[in-house]
């Protein structure tokens, strides 16, 4: 195995022959982007002629904001794509930390280009050109008021964060984790009122961007990222297989949202090639393909016998290319989302529009959404997996795994979850299948116990951290503390809070007191992304309380049985409660229902009473039935003693 130095060990004259080609390769590579960029605003038509008489930007607007845009996701893509790698790399890698570094530099540049976007697309929309909108600081102001310039100042706040956060090296794994979580975060806003905001099926278009956005980011981002900071690292033998693993899930994710999105925006297949928007569309899955070309050589040539000299070098030119294809494919994106789409797209899908609500149209009716597709597919084929490899698994185990999902798939993809956020009844059936039922039957599968068992010893080790028990003062004083083992104290000290049944039925009575109590129900119906985010937000809940009751997985300590029919029949309580204030109160979110309420659908009291009935008859027997296997099992185990 040829042995392979960092950058940091070779001569002066080295590193700085080797930063000149880096430097040269990343600015062809821009280039690239730029000028494929131009030429697909040119052949759009994104770049009008001004017409004389009627007021306009200017062209430093007219081709400003595109190539702000193109900076602007440029530093998203290399920001994003950096903490993952850093994650992907080995524990206490000298790259790790670097990366890191890297991901605060792209954040800022993320935050200026924000900044930057907000004054040329304020200047866009009054329309005013820059010189004259900064003369009038007044009108900067109306910005904040403006949809597309006030995703931009939360983009602005979410990049500065994680460039704030980079000035300081991360102490552990759970630094990172959060860095990029907001870095995910701030991807999301321009997509939620950006160009899908015009589409025939608004919903569905935000779901294909997101489910876009945030893959892209990762395997642009993360290749290039890769073959900066890996290249001549002894991890790369590590760090390439697990990113291949992963570059192939994000290709998969790219090609359904991409087609998801097309198929929004398109009124009729002819408009591939009778459209300039879906002849870009055409080139866009031209270049998809060639990157799935570049990844199935990695594949073949690199990702196994990367520890080889020869085959390093062979990686580093393949990636190059590959990236001066991605840097172009970012120029073909930005210069679409400019491009209108055809004449009568919008609102051409009405095939997707709620149908007039019935009974049966809780079953029948289905929405394909694309970001719930790719979130539930990750868990489903990643269980699998680990049973293959596993080798003796209980059946009843991956029965109720897929259960828990499909249950999961119904109430998100199904009738239920296309009535949901027009009526109380579905949504309360849907909130108690995602807070109750699903996390049940996916906590009985015991999927940690499966990773362990199929990840092997490295994590096993970090789930006996994390559920290791509190250790004493005194023992924990005698130790030598590390950074490292800081940070996994403070994970498993959290890890260890969210285990505790008292907490556990405070934050789960708060949220569910706040949803219904609250303006969160009106704000979580009124908006696709409100609403996912409060089905992923009681989904977790609901795990965090079913894997202590369940205690299929290893827990910090031992709960004792008691304490956990306590917490089943505390939590059986809430819904209890929910349903008698749904059955006797007054309407809840009226002011959003009895707007968006379909044809068909009963009035908002009887729609509310059956709401209430649902949340009376459905939890309590499930949790009853539950109480009775525990303490059966517990009788046994007892017995056996």
């Amino acid at each position: 195995m040829a042995r392979t130095y960092p950058t940091a060990f070779l001569p002066v004259r080295a590193r700085a022959g080797v930063r000149v080609r880096v430097a040269i390769c990343a600015a062809l590579v821009a280039a690239a982007g730029v000028v494929v960029l131009v030429a697909v605003l040119r052949f759009g038509g994104a770049v009008e002629p001004e017409i004389p008489g009627l007021p306009t930007a200017g062209p430093l607007t007219a081709w400003g904001l595109p190539l702000v845009r193109f900076c602007h996701d440029l530093c998203a893509v290399g920001c994003v794509g950096t903490l993952t790698a850093a994650l992907l790399a080995p524990v206490g890698s000298r790259e790790s930390g670097a990366c890191g570094r890297a991901a605060g530099r792209w954040a800022l540049g993320w935050a200026l280009a924000a900044a930057l976007g907000y004054v040329l697309t304020l200047s866009n929309l009054i329309p005013l050109p820059v010189p004259d909108l900064l003369a009038t600081p007044e009108l900067l102001g109306f910005g904040t008021t403006v949809p597309q310039t006030r995703a931009l100042l939360m983009v602005l706040a979410a990049a500065a964060v994680v460039a704030a956060t980079g000035q300081r090296p991360a102490t552990g794994r759970f630094a990172v984790v959060a860095r990029l979580a907001v870095a995910v975060f701030a991807l999301l806003p321009p997509a939620y009122v950006g160009h899908a905001a015009s589409a025939g099926d608004h919903d569905l278009a935000v779901s294909a961007m997101m489910a876009h956005l945030v893959p892209v980011s990762i395997w642009v981002g993360g290749l290039v990222a890769v073959l900066v900071h890996f290249r001549r690292s002894a991890d790369l033998p590590v760090v390439l297989p697990r990113f291949s693993a992963l570059a192939l899930w994000c290709f998969a994710a790219v090609a359904v949202s991409g087609a998801a999105g097309a198929w929004v925006r398109l009124a009729a297949p002819s408009d591939l090639w009778q459209s300039t928007y879906g002849q870009l569309v055409l080139a866009k899955v031209a270049v998809l393909a060639l990157l799935g070309l570049f990844g199935w050589s990695h594949r073949r040539r690199t990702v196994a016998g990367v520890a080889d000299r020869g085959v390093r070098r062979t990686f580093v030119r393949l990636t190059v290319g590959e990236v001066g294809v991605m840097a172009a494919a970012m120029g073909l994106a930005v210069g679409l989302s400019r491009t209108p789409p055809p004449e009568g797209s919008a609102g051409g899908h009405e095939h997707l529009a709620l149908a007039p609500f019935t009974p049966g149209a809780l079953l029948t009716e289905i929405r394909l959404d694309p970001t719930v597709l790719l979130l539930l597919a990750l868990p489903a084929v990643a269980y699998g997996v680990g049973v293959r490899r596993a080798g003796s698994w209980p059946a009843g185990r991956t029965l109720a795994w897929y259960a828990g999902l499909a249950l999961t798939a119904l109430v998100l993809l199904g009738g239920v979850g296309s009535y949901a956020r027009v009526m109380v009844s579905a949504y309360t059936l849907q909130h108690t299948v995602l807070a109750v039922l699903a996390p049940l039957l996916l906590c009985l599968a015991a999927p940690l116990t499966l990773a362990t068992r199929v990840l092997g010893r490295p994590f096993a080790l970090a789930a006996r951290a994390a559920a290791a028990p509190l250790t004493p003062v005194a023992r924990a004083a005698a130790a030598p503390l590390t950074p490292a083992t800081g940070a996994a104290g403070h994970s498993g000290l959290g890890l260890r809070l969210l285990s505790r049944p008292a907490v556990l039925l405070a934050g789960y009575a708060v949220a569910v007191l706040l949803l219904y109590g609250t303006p969160w129900l009106s704000w979580s119906l009124s908006g696709y992304a409100p609403h996912l985010l409060t089905s992923l937000l009681f989904l977790g809940l609901g795990l965090l309380v079913f894997r202590v009751v369940v205690s299929a997985d290893p827990l910090p300590g031992p709960v004792p049985w008691a304490a956990r029919v306590r917490l089943l029949a505390a939590v059986a309580a809430v819904h209890l409660a929910l349903g008698v204030a749904l059955l006797l109160g007054p309407a809840v979110a009226s002011d959003w229902l009895s707007l968006a309420a379909p044809a068909g659908a009963p009035d908002l009291l009887a729609d509310q009473r059956l709401a209430g009935a649902v949340c009376v008859l459905l939890p309590p027997p499930v949790l009853a039935i539950l109480a009775l296997a525990l303490e059966r099992r517990t009788g046994r185990i007892r017995t056996d003693g």
